[in-house]
């Protein structure tokens, strides 16, 4: 097959001929890794290509129920690196909010979004998958978009030591809520803040007439796996995320 290749910005096409055979799409995130994402066709030339291109590592997340796609990405070989659990949480967890007190609960823009910013880089250290996440001021500013809600983005803070505890984070997106971190910096850990977090956003979307939040936990992170458990999640489904190397 005869292959010409595409480049705009970070969108790549393949065509033969005239004809639009695939099309992928890569970002730099934070971390520094390199992700790519596929439409239907030319997975396995496009990612040769774009590895070949680039000449680092590749990395790309695919449901676990895909066999299709997963076979295509092995044969490049594409090779499993993490698997994330999706969860469905009820937002009445049954959970207290009782370990908040003495602390005090503000939302990013009360805090300061700079200090928030730094904060969650300190809180992704401790994530599998998310070692070495720096945002940049501008990255930071593109992720808080249409989906951010200051009211579900509940951050703690410390009168006594006047440092930050822990926050938490939902996106309102269109297809329903979504829990995207609860975390607790390591000097406020066995307190059973995450669990608080957990459920002082469950409560406000129970007011709000959701039942459930999705999320997403990392198999090997035990401590998430029994927060969410204990709030009577149930796991749903799983992502697949696999890497490249050229």
């Amino acid at each position: 097959m005869d292959l010409r290749f595409e480049v705009d910005e970070a969108r790549w096409r393949a065509f033969e001929g005239s004809r639009l055979l695939g099309e992928a799409w890569t970002v730099r995130r934070p971390d520094g890794k390199r992700f790519v994402s596929f439409g239907d066709g030319a997975v396995v030339e496009l990612a040769r290509r774009i590895g070949a291109e680039y000449g680092e590592a590749l990395y790309t997340q695919v449901d676990a129920s895909d066999a299709r796609l997963l076979r295509l990405l092995g044969s490049v070989p594409f090779v499993g690196d993490r698997f994330e659990h999706r969860w469905e949480v009820p937002t009445r967890t049954g959970l207290s909010e009782a370990p908040l007190e003495g602390f005090k609960v503000y939302s990013p823009e009360e805090i300061g979004h700079e200090r928030v910013r730094v904060f969650d880089d300190l809180l992704r250290q401790d994530i599998p998958g998310l070692w070495g996440w720096q945002w940049t001021a501008g990255g930071w500013r593109a992720e808080h978009g249409s989906a951010y809600d200051p009211a579900l983005y509940p951050v703690v803070w410390d009168p006594r030591t006047e440092e930050l505890a822990g926050m938490a984070r939902v996106w309102s997106n269109p297809v329903g809520p979504r829990l995207g971190l609860v975390a607790v910096a390591r000097a406020f850990r066995r307190r059973r803040l995450g669990a608080a977090l957990l459920a002082r956003i469950g409560a406000l979307l129970a007011e709000r007439g959701f039942e459930t939040v999705t999320t997403e936990c990392d198999a090997s992170n035990l401590a998430s796996f029994a927060l969410l458990s204990a709030a009577g999640g149930r796991r749903v489904g799983g992502t697949v995320e696999l890497v490249y190397r050229p």
